[in-house]
């Protein structure tokens, strides 16, 4: 057997061995930084879940009052719409909050001081009742720089007409009790699709 097919072998077999994953295992070994646990008894985070629940509640509250609906072809253009507006409204709030450059995990990273960071995913889904679906994914793309909380926010929406969605609910969820499951997969960018050896017409 060539060494290739012996890797590929061992590459399909991977995911069965390793079954489901803590996700914080998964952060500490891919960055070095650890995954810390959300503890209400801890007074900031207690501060920081609560200023979120707030804030999210205004939000929620606002939106639907106001009957704010955004627009977009695609769920994944209604979901940085609202994004942008929530980010938004939480640099309202005693939090430093900043949208994390370029594609990938996570996408916000809130300051609360110089020891405590907490990155925060925010998935949209039109989605309401549960699903086998793959719906979070993680690769490490080097935006983790602390030890730190992670949340996931996720952004509820239901389509009333055709490219206007309206927001319908807001849920938090700590992702140090997350598992997940690796999934092997190949790629080719354009340059390789469009390789001259490969062409026909």
């Amino acid at each position: 057997m060539e060494e290739k097919d012996y890797l590929l072998e061992s590459v399909f077999g991977l995911s069965k061995k390793l079954g489901k994953v803590p996700f914080h295992t998964v952060v500490k070994k891919s960055t070095g930084f650890d995954l810390i646990p959300v503890n209400l008894q801890d007074s900031s985070d207690k501060m920081l879940i609560d200023t979120l629940r707030r804030l999210f509640k205004e939000f929620l509250k606002t939106s639907n009052s106001t009957r704010s609906r955004y627009q977009g072809d695609r769920i994944n253009e209604v979901g940085r719409r609202i994004e942008d507006a929530l980010v938004h409204e939480m640099n309202k709030n005693p939090l430093i909050v900043k949208k994390l450059p370029k594609a990938g995990y996570p996408d916000i990273e809130i300051f609360q001081s110089p020891d405590r960071y907490t990155y925060l995913e925010m998935k949209t889904s039109a989605v309401t009742k549960k699903s086998g679906f793959r719906y979070f994914y993680y690769t490490n793309v080097g935006k983790i720089k602390a030890n730190a909380r992670h949340l996931l926010l996720t952004i509820a929406v239901t389509q009333e007409n055709p490219g206007y969605w309206k927001l319908h609910n807001l849920i938090l969820s700590d992702l140090s009790k997350l598992t997940v499951r690796l999934k092997n997969e190949f790629n080719a960018s354009k340059d390789d699709l469009m390789n001259e050896n490969s062409r026909i017409i």
